[in-house]
């Protein structure tokens, strides 16, 4: 059901939503209810505007005065009898049914196109990556709003250090899934999301790759990757090191700068992984396992180097630094 409002009431009914929710205007409430900036200013401000019932508070809906209620579809029945009618009257009973039949045709076909099975590229590097970003800071969530299932996928970063390395990011999820990503700021918190729905890529990384949806317990790079060695794991450690890593210069007692490798997380079956598979290819990490909150290191240019030549980087925050580090221990000893 649709209802029109008096001015007075659709002011009172926005007022109480923004003050119930704790936003400070219009906008943050679009935020907070996710639904489109623009909608809700036509809601709010046109008076011609019919709004869905569900919206209104029932605790001040009986205060209100409402001037008319329609049914949710009554805007569209309008329009698909007036349409209906001016082609009847040009072209005939014939040419309605022809694009009646057109119409269901091309909807099977957007259907199936839709539907399309999607393959998960496990040679891709990009996609190896993209992998080990979810790994990192990313997650699969299953939303339910109105009766409404929205199958998102999303990743969280740090507002100043993140946007560049999200930009990247962006270029390579359109590549891979065909999807434009967009991004959600989030200014209370210094951070941002990167998110994009993609109902069949959820279920295929929850399904074959193991990927909780919802809250992430468990994690660990499922073992048919895992298994097939260093040369597609070092991708999704980069992507892991891009959104859970650190790199940093650590003082010695000399007061000479000494590079560090850090890898954080709460994950202690994937950081077990990491750990192994980092040995077994000849680099020298330690992993405290003593707290919840786990943590690999690598420290000294030899590891930095090593890192950067065989894992490497795709953010700017830690690549820039790390690669500039590097050049001034290769200068100094040659």
């Amino acid at each position: 059901m649709r209802l029109l409002l008096s001015d007075d009431s659709r002011k009172r009914v926005f007022d109480y939503l923004i003050k119930r929710n704790e936003c400070n205007s219009l906008k943050e409430l679009a935020t907070k209810l996710k639904i489109p900036y623009k909608t809700i200013q036509n809601w709010r401000y046109y008076k011609g505007r019919y709004l869905p019932e569900a919206i209104v508070p029932l605790e001040i809906k009986n205060e209100l005065l409402i001037l008319d209620k329609q049914n949710e579809n009554w805007g569209k029945v309008i329009g698909g009898k007036k349409t209906y009618k001016l082609i009847l009257e040009k072209y005939g009973l014939k040419e309605i049914r022809r694009r009646q039949s057109l119409g269901g045709k091309i909807s099977i076909q957007k259907k199936v196109k839709t539907e399309k099975e999607i393959i998960l590229n496990l040679n891709d590097p990009l996609f190896l990556e993209f992998y080990g970003v979810l790994l990192g800071d990313g997650w699969l969530s299953k939303l339910i709003y109105k009766d409404k299932i929205t199958y998102l996928i999303g990743i969280s970063g740090n507002a100043k250090k993140d946007r560049v390395f999200f930009n990247y990011l962006k270029k390579n999820i359109k590549s891979l899934f065909n999807r434009k990503a967009y991004l959600k700021e989030r200014p209370k918190y210094n951070s941002i999301e990167l998110n994009f729905a993609h109902k069949n890529l959820l279920k295929k990384m929850n399904l074959e790759l193991s990927f909780p949806i919802g809250e992430k317990i468990n994690l660990k790079i499922e073992d048919k990757i895992y298994n097939s060695g260093f040369e597609k794991v070092k991708y999704i450690i980069r992507g892991i090191f891009d959104t859970d890593g650190c790199f940093f210069l650590d003082k010695t007692p000399v007061g000479r700068p000494y590079p560090c490798i850090t890898i954080t997380m709460k994950s202690p079956i994937l950081m077990k992984q990491i750990h192994d598979i980092l040995i077994k290819n000849g680099f020298k990490a330690y992993h405290n396992q003593t707290r919840p909150v786990q943590q690999i290191r690598l420290k000294g240019y030899k590891q930095l180097n090593k890192w950067m030549g065989e894992i490497g980087s795709s953010n700017p925050r830690n690549l820039d630094k790390m690669a500039l580090v590097a050049q001034l221990d290769s200068a100094t000893a040659s």
